[in-house]
């Protein structure tokens, strides 16, 4: 998650959630990131997915979907994205499309832990994520934030470039930051 600060959710009794209803993803103000550091002396390795949407159910069921563009994958570096498109790590011909999808949803007085799975290249793992939330004045629109480890391994994620390989940790930090809006 950023260092940006959210304000506490409000207490219900004993149930903690944002108001109920269907929100989708605003693609525009939407961030799916992986970053990383392979050892102390390492530059920290991100990258971002522009390429973002999904939707936040919050009612009877609880859920989470957030899909992801795999080729839409930028580091902000030109030079490094061209060296990264040239092997495909993600093998987005076959696999364009990245998965989060919740199983549970447990919201607490500071946000959820959100367990769910993940897709990527093809093979389903879980990834438990943890979540802050807050709701715009209006009530219509809410920031989602939410961030993991990911094994990039795991998934069959390889960096087989010299001297590119060794700077990519094994586990990455994946941060979800959102805007949804209630449809």
């Amino acid at each position: 998650m950023t260092a940006a600060t959210l304000t506490r959710p409000a207490t219900s009794g004993w149930r903690v959630s944002p108001p109920e209803g269907t929100w989708a993803i605003d693609p525009d103000r939407a961030r799916v990131a992986f970053t990383g550091r392979s050892s102390f002396v390492a530059p920290t390795i991100s990258a971002r997915f522009t390429e973002v949407t999904g939707t936040v159910e919050v009612g009877r069921r609880h859920s989470v979907r957030v899909e992801v563009d795999v080729a839409s994958m930028t580091t902000g570096n030109r030079a490094y994205d061209d060296v990264i498109s040239s092997f495909d790590p993600f093998d987005g011909a076959r696999f364009p499309v990245a998965v989060y999808e919740s199983t549970a949803v447990a919201w607490t007085p500071d946000g959820a832990q959100i367990d769910g799975t993940l897709t990527l290249r093809g093979v389903t793992r879980p990834v438990t994520l943890t979540a802050a939330y807050d709701v715009g004045r209006s009530g219509d629109q809410m920031l989602v934030r939410a961030g993991g480890s990911v094994d990039r391994a795991a998934f069959g994620v390889r960096f087989d470039v010299p001297g590119v390989g060794r700077l990519v940790p094994r586990v990455l930090r994946l941060d979800i930051d959102v805007d949804v809006t209630r449809t």
